[in-house]
């Protein structure tokens, strides 16, 4: 008599599924985003002849179906996040460096649990970010390293807090499982492309769609 197992149970056919969605998902991904991914490949080979000394070494060679499977994660994060987002009172959004406009020449007012943009120009995305957040009381801040960190220390001094992360593919959705490991429900918004030094030689200001940030917070707080 078979085990009345609680959760899942998976047989030999289970597995013969897995494998056919996986190869279903990677062949159908990798073609949608045939365009978004096209200078990938090239990148990772140049990046593999660099000094492996490099501490983004790993990072910068990253393969395209890991890139694939990073967009997938995010989505399904910010899909099973969003009805318990929508339900906290406070929000924290969480910016990247590489969005500053002056990037390492920034501004901003250092801060031991996340800096402070000082909006010195308007065309900046980062200040457009945080004048869209006084607009609807919510806090932004740029990320630290220890993002675990960083997030406890809001999640300590909230009554009930969620997060909307905005970064690039390969941080985003790692950014939201810290998150979750917190228990602080989170949301997030894709960069457009990476400015930052992980990638350039020379960096510049990453781009980030503005509307979809504030889609975010309209379908939180109401318009």
């Amino acid at each position: 008599m078979p085990k009345d197992y609680p959760t899942y149970h998976l047989t030999d056919q289970s597995f013969e599924k897995l494998e056919k969605l996986a190869d279903s998902f990677l062949e159908k991904g990798l073609d949608q985003f045939q365009q978004e991914f096209a200078s990938i490949d090239e990148f990772v080979e140049f990046a593999s002849g660099d000094p492996r000394d490099r501490d983004d070494h790993e990072l910068r060679i990253t393969p395209k179906p890991k890139y694939l499977l990073e967009l997938l994660n995010f989505a399904v994060y910010d899909r099973i996040n969003r009805e318990a987002f929508n339900q906290t009172k406070e929000t924290l959004i969480i910016l990247p460096d590489c969005l500053s406009l002056h990037n390492r020449e920034c501004e901003k007012s250092d801060r031991a649990y996340g800096d402070i943009c000082r909006n010195c120009v308007d065309s900046c995305q980062t200040s457009q970010i945080v004048q869209l957040a006084v607009k609807y009381r919510a806090k932004a801040i740029f990320s630290k390293r220890k993002l675990s960190e960083q997030l406890k220390h809001y999640a300590d001094r909230s009554e009930n807090l969620g997060v909307v992360g905005i970064a690039c593919v390969m941080m985003l959705a790692n950014g939201m499982r810290t998150a979750d490991e917190i228990g602080l429900p989170t949301r997030g918004v894709l960069l457009n492309g990476c400015g930052c030094e992980h990638w350039n030689d020379t960096v510049f200001a990453s781009g980030v769609s503005i509307k979809r940030v504030q889609a975010i917070l309209e379908e939180k707080y109401g318009t």
